[in-house]
């Protein structure tokens, strides 16, 4: 298991195009995706648990990620939830 702290940033952090982008790429990873905040837990390869953070600018989620590809999947999907987008 490997975590990493991002940090959600931009007006509107997870608008639509984002979290298909978000949901796509950590489906093409077998490892589990798991975004974890102030003792709740999103599952990161699921649209609808993206969306319940639509607002959550500057906020700091724990990136938690298991499974046989999670180095790749770790460097890929933190990089873009830390990407600022408008």
């Amino acid at each position: 298991m490997l975590q990493k702290t991002v940090r959600l940033t931009g007006s509107l952090p997870m608008n639509r195009d984002r979290v298909i982008r978000l949901v796509t790429a950590a489906n093409s990873f077998s490892a589990n995706v798991l975004l974890e905040s102030q003792g709740a837990i999103i599952n990161g390869k699921s649209m609808l648990g993206l969306l319940s953070i639509t607002e959550d600018t500057g906020r700091d989620y724990t990136l938690v990620i298991s499974g046989e590809d999670e180095a790749e999947a770790l460097d890929r999907l933190a990089a873009m939830l830390e990407e600022v987008w408008p």
